[in-house]
């Protein structure tokens, strides 16, 4: 049983007998749940998380610890894998960067894709001036968070539709199509902590269809980690430690890229590269305060990207017969 799990997480009998997402709540979404939880309790405003929602969904045992400060630093420093509370808390910043940034410009429609325990289309709710939100994961995930939601009467933007998706397995043109996804409309697509569990087939599948279904200058932003982490090679801060942990959780990695290959990837799936952030960027960019104080280190296996749909490749009809070339 993983820690999440022992914090109270509550789930069936024969739900707790399996170890896949395909059959529970994902334990990683849990972990990240309680991070963002616990950065937004952080003192030093200057790192304070902004995710003030993540607690909603914690079971007992989790709100417990989340309430005693000892207990918030003895979890996230002592037992979590080193430099990952602080990359969840440099990517929830990041990444609520490019949600408003998207919101404030009216793109018409925003696509979290394995949103988990995402709250971003409550957080901002006064500032969207009417994109629609889907929300996609596997239905083991999102229907207990949406079950959660109902239960403590949070009200739902208009906006928001939650659509229940397994990304090894359905098609993302069918089941967004029945959601109400419009085709050939500027939109924003965020795959946060999701590529890494992905077969390398359904990453391609997942670019190829934003490539040919989203207008030009459409953006994709997303979290990877190097090939070489499933290599075992050991070349990152915390890298070990996190690959036991995400292994012990039923939920191992399956998919990376090469280091210094990103643009190349990119570019083969008809993307332009506008952001990279390394680890070491993500940190000088979050986790250093204006006097020079630093909050941490960020475990050196994550980058996270943003790219747009290019102009000569948006709405390719010959898309499906394209290969692309596998991340490893």
């Amino acid at each position: 049983m993983d820690l999440f799990e022992k914090l109270g997480t509550v789930q069936s009998n024969e739900v707790m007998k399996k170890r896949t997402i395909e059959h529970k709540a994902s334990n990683t979404a849990g972990y990240t749940c309680f991070s963002r939880a616990c950065a937004s309790r952080e003192k030093d405003a200057s790192f304070r998380g902004p995710d003030n929602l993540a607690e909603i969904f914690l079971p007992l045992g989790a709100r417990v610890i989340l309430g005693v400060p000892l207990f918030r630093w003895l979890f996230m420093r002592k037992i979590a894998p080193l430099g990952i509370y602080e990359y969840v808390l440099a990517r929830t910043k990041l990444l609520d960067e490019v949600f408003i940034h998207a919101l404030r410009n009216r793109f018409a429609q925003i696509v979290l894709l394995g949103a988990g325990f995402d709250t971003r289309a409550l957080r901002f709710t006064n500032e969207n001036l009417g994109s629609k939100i889907f929300e996609l994961d596997i239905y083991t995930t999102q229907q207990p968070k949406v079950e959660i939601l109902n239960r403590k009467q949070i009200e739902l933007p208009k906006e928001l539709l939650f659509v229940p998706i397994d990304f090894n397995k359905d098609s993302m043109t069918d089941v967004l199509g029945k959601a109400g996804y419009g085709t050939n409309e500027k939109s924003l697509f965020i795959l946060e902590g999701v590529t890494m569990y992905l077969t390398s087939d359904a990453v391609n599948r997942t670019l190829d269809f934003i490539r040919c279904s989203a207008m030009e200058e459409s953006i994709l932003a997303f979290d990877y980690v190097y090939a070489s982490v499933l290599r075992r090679e050991n070349k990152f801060y915390g890298e070990r430690e996190i690959h036991e942990t995400v292994s012990r959780a039923g939920e191992g990695w399956t998919f990376g890229i090469e280091e210094g290959t990103i643009g190349d990837f990119l570019t083969q799936r008809g993307f332009k590269l506008m952001t990279h952030y390394t680890p070491s960027d993500l940190e000088k960019a979050y986790l250093v305060a204006d006097d020079g104080t630093r909050f941490g280190r960020i475990n050196g296996t994550h980058c996270i990207v943003t790219a747009s749909v290019c102009e000569s490749f948006a709405n390719s009809k010959n898309a499906s017969e394209i290969e692309f070339p596998s991340g490893f």
